[in-house]
């Protein structure tokens, strides 16, 4: 039961007490949880005090709301924090998720700058692929490869080692750096069935260049799923 003398506020021992059933797994992913009305009777606390506990627990993307059918555990959105120069498959595997790629196309392209969307005579490797976390989709790329940076890039090699370690098996820069902006989107039809998720589904349009000793090295412009995946930056 809650103390009603404890100078912690009953809503966030409520939280934290759900917290726990949550991260059990007595609460599993897509099962539905108790009512507000259930909630407040089973803790004796009032509807407001539950009514914000789960506000907090939803906030977090830990459990959603749906109309007329209750309240639902989610999976929790993979973290990503913007403090230093990261690679999509290491960060996830970091956070504990088996990490998979499908690659969906591999082929040469010239005539335009992918960077500045100048007219050029430099050819690029572009590389479309699909990234999955646990099985699960999360985001789809599109990478712009310099060739005559990479000339020995095969698509065997991304796909058993991932792009950036067969960046550094074909050539002597490795990527250490790297720019990126951010656009909310809704999905389109096409790139929303890859991602298992219904078409105008909230989405992040990202935009990332990457960099070795200063040389573009990389251009990617990347499609993640609004429900699964979310950037954390630090301020100081």
């Amino acid at each position: 039961m809650l103390d009603e003398h404890s100078h912690l506020s009953l809503h966030y021992q409520l939280r934290q007490i759900l917290l726990d059933k949550l991260h059990s797994g007595a609460w599993p992913v897509g099962s539905r949880i108790p009512t507000e009305a259930e909630l407040s009777e089973e803790y004796q606390v009032s509807r407001s005090t539950v009514r914000q506990a789960l506000r907090e627990l939803e906030l977090s993307g830990l459990i959603c709301r749906k109309q007329g059918k209750g309240t639902f555990v989610t999976r929790p959105k993979i973290e990503q924090r913007l403090t230093h120069f990261y690679s999509f498959s290491e960060e996830i595997k970091r956070m504990g998720y088996s990490v998979s790629t499908q690659v969906l196309g591999f082929d040469r392209t010239a005539g335009l700058d992918p960077c500045f969307g100048q007219d050029t005579e430099n050819e690029y490797f572009r590389i479309h692929r699909l990234r999955l976390a646990d099985n699960e989709p999360f985001a789809i790329e599109t990478s712009y490869v310099p060739c005559a940076l990479f000339a020995e890039l095969t698509r065997d090699m991304v796909e058993k080692t991932g792009l950036y370690a067969a960046m550094q098996q074909c050539g002597s820069l490795v990527p250490d750096s790297a720019a990126e902006a951010f656009t909310a989107v809704a999905l389109k039809t096409k790139d929303a069935q890859l991602l298992h998720t219904r078409a105008q589904a909230p989405a992040l349009r990202l935009k990332r260049t990457t960099y070795a000793q200063e040389q573009v090295v990389e251009y990617c412009l990347s499609m993640i799923r609004g429900d699964r995946y979310e950037y954390y930056i630090l301020l100081k």
